[in-house]
C-alpha cells in the first residue's frame, strides 16, 4: 500500500544510467520501492505512460533566498520540475546580518529582492527559522556569501581587512557551517565581496576545513582577461585550503576572447588531474543578467547602494565616474557595446518606459551619448537597474554545459508572475532553464542524452552537495520527484516575453507531496531549508 503510485513511466533514475521502464511508489515523503508493482494499491495512481519519471532537479546556482519567503510558491521553478534551490550564491545571502547594517545589506540585495520581506533574523537558524514558519513550496539548500559575511565585520567599505576582522570573518563562516550551510560563495565583482583580496579569502575558506564536503563557490573576478585568471585563483583557493572548488556560471564574456571555452575548461581539468575536486555550473543562454551598479567603477560603489546613488547625483563625481567608465572599459576592458546591453527590470516609475529598451535605443530616446544614458537611468532608478549582457555565444556555452564537470544552475531566482516579486522583464532563465536543457538541447539538438542532461540537474548536484538522501529515484530517497513528456518539454519564457511558465510537466512531487498535478500547481508547500550533513 503506497500514498502514490506512479506506474508505467520511464525512469531516468539521475545516476546517469540508462532509463528503464519500472514504476515507482510513495510513502511516508519517501520513494519505498521501484520495480514491476501492479498488484499494489494506492491512494493515488498515476499513469505516466509515455512520460519520464526524474529526480526533482536541484538548481545549484539561484538567487531565491528572499524571493521564496516573499511568495513562497515560486511557480517558475515549480512548473519546471525544480524542486531545490541552491542560495546564497555570489556572496550574496541574508545572513549573517548585524542589526545596525541590516539595511546596507537589503540594499546591497536589492538585484535579489532584499527589501521584498521584513528581515526578522541574523544567521541560517533564524533564515531557517523565518522560512519554516512562511512554508515553501520547495527545498533551499542554503549557502553562506561572503558579502554578508563581509558586510557584518567589514562593513560595505573598499578597503582591506585587519587580521582581527579576518578572524573575526572567519567564525562567522565557521558558524554558517555549524548551521547546516552548504558552503561558502564569493562574488569577486560584486561590492564588499569584491573588496576582498585572495588572501582574505583563503582564509575564510580555511573555516571550512573541519567540515568535509562543503563547497567555495565563486562568481569569479570576470574582468577582461580574467575568463582563465579568475577560474585560475578559484582552483588556488581550493588548493590552498583543500577544499572542493565550484566555479558559479562558467562563460566567456569578453567578445576578444570569445571561442576560448576548451582554454577555459583545461584550468579545471588540469586541476582534477592534479588530484583536486572542481567542478562548474552553467546555464543554458548566451545572456547573462545582473545589477548594473557592478558595470561603475569600483571605487564609485564603496559603501553600498546609496553611496553610489549619491556620488551619482553629485555632477562632479558623476562626471569622474563617467571618465572612468569610458576609460577602463566594461569590467575594467571589455568594450562598452551599448546594443547588448538590454534594460531589464526598473524600480521606480521614472525608470519604468525604458523597460525593454537597450541601453543604445534609451540614448536616442533621451538624445544623450550612452554612457550618459546609462548615468541617467541608474539616477532615476535609485541604482537599482537590472540589465541583460548579450555578451556570449551559445558555442562557447554548449562546451560548458556538455563538459563531464559542467552541471546547470540556473542563475535566476523562483518568481511568480503578478507579485512583487513577478514584475519588469527578468531574464528568461528563471522561468525556462531546466526545460531548455530538457527541449533545446537534449530533443532538439542532441548534445545531451535525457540521461545526461537528468544527471547534471539531478544526481551530478547532489553528489556535489554531499545530499545522500535526494537526487536519484531510490528507495529510501526523498520523494523528490518530476514527471515530464520528453516530446514536449520546452522553454516558452523569452527575453520579451519572459514570464511564461514551461512547458511539459505534469507532476511534481516535493517531499512525497503532489506539488503540480496535470501541469497545475495545487498549493503544497512542503519544502525545508535542508542542513547539510554533519559527517
Amino acid at each position: 500500500m503506497f500514498d502514490t503510485l506512479i506506474c508505467n513511466g520511464t525512469l531516468v533514475d539521475g545516476t546517469g544510467a540508462g532509463a528503464r521502464q519500472a514504476d515507482l511508489g510513495i510513502r511516508n515523503e519517501v520513494i519505498a520501492d521501484i520495480g514491476d508493482l501492479g498488484d499494489a494499491t494506492a491512494d493515488r495512481t498515476i499513469d505516466a505512460t509515455g512520460q519520464v519519471v526524474a529526480p526533482g532537479f536541484i538548481d545549484i546556482h539561484t538567487h531565491s533566498d528572499l524571493t521564496l519567503l516573499a511568495e513562497p510558491h515560486g511557480l517558475s521553478k515549480i512548473l519546471q520540475g525544480v524542486t531545490t534551490e541552491v542560495t546564497g550564491n555570489c556572496g550574496y545571502s541574508p545572513f549573517p546580518i548585524s542589526p545596525e547594517r541590516t539595511e546596507t545589506l537589503r540594499e546591497t540585495l536589492s538585484s535579489v529582492f532584499g527589501d521584498a520581506v521584513p528581515w526578522t533574523w541574523q544567521d541560517l537558524e533564524g533564515y531557517r527559522q523565518a522560512a519554516t514558519e512562511i512554508g515553501l513550496a520547495i527545498n533551499i539548500a542554503p549557502l553562506v556569501g561572503h558579502s554578508a559575511v563581509r558586510g557584518m565585520v567589514v562593513g560595505f567599505e573598499d578597503r582591506p581587512a585587519t587580521a582581527d576582522e579576518i578572524r573575526a570573518m572567519n567564525y562567522q563562516v565557521d558558524q554558517a557551517m555549524a548551521q547546516g550551510a552548504f558552503g561558502f560563495s564569493t562574488g569577486l565583482t560584486l561590492p564588499p565581496s569584491a573588496y576582498g583580496d585572495t588572501a582574505e579569502i583563503v582564509a575564510l575558506t580555511e573555516a571550512m576545513a573541519r567540515w568535509p564536503g562543503r563547497i567555495y563557490t565563486s562568481h569569479i573576478r570576470c574582468w577582461s582577461g580574467y575568463h582563465i585568471t579568475g577560474v585560475q585563483e578559484a582552483v588556488d583557493i581550493g588548493l590552498a585550503t583543500g577544499v572542493p572548488v565550484q566555479v558559479a556560471h562558467m562563460a566567456v564574456n569578453d567578445p576578444r576572447h570569445w571561442g576560448e571555452a576548451d582554454t577555459v575548461i583545461e584550468v579545471c581539468e588540469d586541476a582534477v588531474k592534479s588530484g583536486h575536486d572542481v567542478t562548474f555550473d552553467v546555464y543554458p543562454y548566451d545572456a547573462s543578467s545582473s545589477g548594473f551598479s557592478q558595470c561603475m567603477p569600483t571605487w564609485a560603489q564603496s559603501g553600498g547602494p546609496t553611496a553610489l546613488l549619491s556620488r551619482i547625483r553629485t555632477p562632479a563625481t558623476r562626471q569622474q565616474i563617467r571618465d572612468d567608465m569610458l576609460e577602463e572599459g566594461l569590467f575594467r576592458g571589455w568594450p562598452w557595446l551599448w546594443d547588448r546591453l538590454l534594460v531589464s527590470t526598473t524600480h521606480t516609475e521614472a525608470a519604468k518606459p525604458y523597460e525593454g529598451l537597450t541601453i543604445q535605443e534609451a540614448a536616442q530616446k533621451m538624445n544623450l551619448e550612452p554612457v550618459d544614458a546609462a548615468l541617467t537611468l541608474m539616477d532615476l532608478d535609485d541604482a537599482r537597474l537590472t540589465i541583460i549582457f548579450f555578451y556570449r555565444t551559445e558555442e562557447d556555452m554548449c562546451a560548458f554545459l556538455t563538459h563531464p564537470l559542467g552541471m546547470m544552475g540556473s542563475d535566476g531566482l523562483a518568481l511568480t508572475p503578478g507579485t512583487r516579486v513577478g514584475a519588469g522583464r527578468p531574464h528568461p532563465r528563471s522561468y525556462g532553464a531546466h526545460a531548455r536543457v530538457l527541449g533545446r538541447y537534449v530533443r532538439e539538438k542532441s548534445i545531451l542524452t535525457l540521461e545526461e542532461a537528468v544527471y547534471k540537474m539531478s544526481g551530478q548536484v547532489a553528489d556535489r552537495l554531499l545530499l545522500q538522501d535526494r537526487g536519484r529515484l531510490q528507495p529510501g530517497y526523498k520523494a523528490d520527484i518530476a514527471v515530464f513528456d520528453p516530446e514536449t518539454v520546452a522553454d516558452r519564457a523569452t527575453f520579451e516575453d519572459p514570464h511564461q511558465f514551461a512547458a511539459g510537466v505534469s507532476h511534481v512531487f516535493v517531499n512525497g507531496a503532489l506539488a503540480v498535478n496535470n501541469g497545475a500547481y495545487v498549493g503544497s508547500c512542503t519544502g525545508q531549508v535542508l542542513a547539510a550533513s554533519q559527517s
